[in-house]
Protein backbone atom coordinates (compact mmCIF):
# COMPACT_ATOMS: atom_id res chain seq x y z
CA UNK A 1 0.00 0.00 0.00
CA UNK A 2 1.74 3.10 -1.25
CA UNK A 3 0.50 6.65 -1.10
CA UNK A 4 2.01 9.32 -3.33
CA UNK A 5 1.59 13.03 -2.68
CA UNK A 6 2.64 15.41 -5.44
CA UNK A 7 3.24 18.98 -4.29
CA UNK A 8 4.50 22.29 -5.54
CA UNK A 9 7.51 23.61 -3.65
CA UNK A 10 5.68 26.59 -2.23
CA UNK A 11 4.07 27.46 1.11
CA UNK A 12 0.70 26.45 -0.30
CA UNK A 13 2.15 23.19 -1.66
CA UNK A 14 3.64 22.37 1.75
CA UNK A 15 0.32 23.17 3.45
CA UNK A 16 -1.36 20.83 0.98
CA UNK A 17 1.15 18.07 1.75
CA UNK A 18 0.63 18.45 5.50
CA UNK A 19 -3.15 18.21 5.00
CA UNK A 20 -2.74 15.10 2.83
CA UNK A 21 -0.49 13.47 5.44
CA UNK A 22 -2.97 14.28 8.23
CA UNK A 23 -5.80 12.77 6.18
CA UNK A 24 -3.69 9.68 5.47
CA UNK A 25 -2.85 9.29 9.17
CA UNK A 26 -6.53 9.66 10.11
CA UNK A 27 -7.44 6.97 7.57
CA UNK A 28 -4.66 4.49 8.34
CA UNK A 29 -4.48 4.55 12.17
CA UNK A 30 -7.81 2.78 12.77
CA UNK A 31 -6.73 0.06 10.33
CA UNK A 32 -3.41 -0.39 12.08
CA UNK A 33 -5.23 -0.65 15.41
CA UNK A 34 -7.53 -3.30 13.91
CA UNK A 35 -4.51 -5.26 12.64
CA UNK A 36 -2.95 -5.16 16.10
CA UNK A 37 -6.20 -6.17 17.82
CA UNK A 38 -6.79 -9.12 15.50
CA UNK A 39 -3.19 -10.29 15.79
CA UNK A 40 -3.39 -10.09 19.59
CA UNK A 41 -6.55 -12.20 19.57
CA UNK A 42 -4.87 -14.77 17.31
CA UNK A 43 -1.81 -14.81 19.57
CA UNK A 44 -3.85 -15.20 22.76
CA UNK A 45 -5.81 -18.06 21.21
CA UNK A 46 -2.61 -19.81 20.09
CA UNK A 47 -1.04 -19.34 23.53
CA UNK A 48 -4.12 -20.81 25.23
CA UNK A 49 -3.95 -23.81 22.90
CA UNK A 50 -0.36 -24.56 23.94
CA UNK A 51 -1.11 -23.85 27.59
CA UNK A 52 -3.68 -26.66 27.64
CA UNK A 53 -0.83 -29.17 27.25
CA UNK A 54 0.96 -27.94 30.39
CA UNK A 55 -0.34 -30.56 32.79
CA UNK A 56 1.14 -30.29 36.27
CA UNK A 57 1.92 -26.58 35.99
CA UNK A 58 -1.62 -25.39 36.42
CA UNK A 59 -1.15 -21.87 37.81
CA UNK A 60 -0.82 -20.08 34.49
CA UNK A 61 -3.47 -18.32 32.43
CA UNK A 62 -3.49 -16.27 29.26
CA UNK A 63 -5.31 -13.01 29.90
CA UNK A 64 -7.46 -11.44 27.16
CA UNK A 65 -5.52 -8.98 24.98
CA UNK A 66 -5.28 -5.51 26.52
CA UNK A 67 -5.15 -2.24 24.57
CA UNK A 68 -1.96 -0.29 25.22
CA UNK A 69 -0.69 3.02 23.80
CA UNK A 70 0.04 1.92 20.26
CA UNK A 71 -1.26 -1.64 20.09
CA UNK A 72 -2.25 -4.57 22.30
CA UNK A 73 -0.44 -6.84 24.71
CA UNK A 74 -0.90 -10.47 25.64
CA UNK A 75 -0.03 -11.49 29.19
CA UNK A 76 0.45 -14.92 30.70
CA UNK A 77 0.05 -14.68 34.47
CA UNK A 78 0.37 -17.02 37.42
CA UNK A 79 2.97 -18.76 39.58
CA UNK A 80 3.98 -21.28 36.89
CA UNK A 81 4.53 -19.04 33.85
CA UNK A 82 8.30 -19.52 33.69
CA UNK A 83 7.99 -23.29 34.12
CA UNK A 84 5.35 -23.48 31.39
CA UNK A 85 7.28 -21.25 28.99
CA UNK A 86 10.85 -22.45 29.57
CA UNK A 87 10.54 -25.93 31.12
CA UNK A 88 12.18 -27.14 34.30
CA UNK A 89 15.15 -29.24 35.34
CA UNK A 90 16.97 -30.90 32.44
CA UNK A 91 14.61 -29.23 29.92
CA UNK A 92 14.97 -25.67 31.21
CA UNK A 93 16.41 -23.41 28.53
CA UNK A 94 15.94 -20.28 26.47
CA UNK A 95 14.27 -21.71 23.39
CA UNK A 96 15.36 -19.39 20.61
CA UNK A 97 16.17 -15.71 20.60
CA UNK A 98 12.70 -14.44 21.52
CA UNK A 99 13.72 -13.88 25.16
CA UNK A 100 17.02 -12.00 25.09
CA UNK A 101 16.57 -10.57 28.60
CA UNK A 102 15.90 -13.91 30.30
CA UNK A 103 18.67 -16.34 31.26
CA UNK A 104 17.19 -19.80 31.74
CA UNK A 105 19.25 -22.98 32.02
CA UNK A 106 18.99 -26.28 33.91
CA UNK A 107 18.99 -25.41 37.60
CA UNK A 108 18.60 -21.63 37.17
CA UNK A 109 15.34 -21.51 39.15
CA UNK A 110 16.53 -24.06 41.72
CA UNK A 111 19.69 -22.07 42.45
CA UNK A 112 17.56 -19.19 43.79
CA UNK A 113 14.78 -21.19 45.45
CA UNK A 114 14.56 -24.64 47.10
CA UNK A 115 17.90 -25.73 45.56
CA UNK A 116 16.63 -29.33 45.13
CA UNK A 117 17.45 -29.72 41.43
CA UNK A 118 20.70 -27.74 41.57
CA UNK A 119 21.87 -29.83 44.55
CA UNK A 120 20.48 -33.31 43.81
CA UNK A 121 19.57 -33.28 40.12
CA UNK A 122 15.88 -34.00 40.86
CA UNK A 123 12.98 -32.89 43.03
CA UNK A 124 9.80 -34.44 44.39
CA UNK A 125 6.43 -33.17 43.17
CA UNK A 126 3.10 -34.84 43.90
CA UNK A 127 4.88 -37.93 45.21
CA UNK A 128 6.89 -38.31 42.01
CA UNK A 129 10.64 -37.94 41.53
CA UNK A 130 11.18 -35.50 38.65
CA UNK A 131 14.20 -34.37 36.68
CA UNK A 132 12.38 -32.17 34.18
CA UNK A 133 9.11 -30.88 32.81
CA UNK A 134 8.92 -29.85 29.17
CA UNK A 135 8.73 -26.31 27.90
CA UNK A 136 5.29 -25.75 26.39
CA UNK A 137 6.22 -22.26 25.15
CA UNK A 138 2.74 -20.76 24.71
CA UNK A 139 4.07 -17.21 24.30
CA UNK A 140 6.70 -18.33 21.80
CA UNK A 141 4.00 -20.00 19.71
CA UNK A 142 1.76 -16.95 20.08
CA UNK A 143 4.47 -14.74 18.58
CA UNK A 144 5.18 -17.24 15.83
CA UNK A 145 1.49 -17.49 14.87
CA UNK A 146 1.07 -13.69 14.85
CA UNK A 147 4.07 -13.30 12.51
CA UNK A 148 2.64 -15.98 10.21
CA UNK A 149 -0.80 -14.34 10.13
CA UNK A 150 0.40 -10.74 9.75
CA UNK A 151 0.35 -10.57 5.92
CA UNK A 152 -3.14 -12.10 5.74
CA UNK A 153 -4.56 -9.79 8.42
CA UNK A 154 -3.05 -6.68 6.82
CA UNK A 155 -4.53 -7.68 3.44
CA UNK A 156 -7.94 -8.30 4.99
CA UNK A 157 -8.07 -5.10 7.02
CA UNK A 158 -6.80 -2.77 4.34
CA UNK A 159 -8.74 -4.32 1.47
CA UNK A 160 -11.91 -3.52 3.49
CA UNK A 161 -11.09 0.19 3.34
Amino acid sequence: MTKTIVIDLSPEGCDFAVKQLQDYERDILPGLDEVCRRLAEIGASEARLHLTHADGNTDATIDPPVKIGNGYKIVMSGEDVYFVEFGTGDSAANHGDYTPLVSVYPGSYSEQHAKKYSTYGFWWYGGEKLTETPAYMPMYYAGKKMREELPRIVREVFSEK
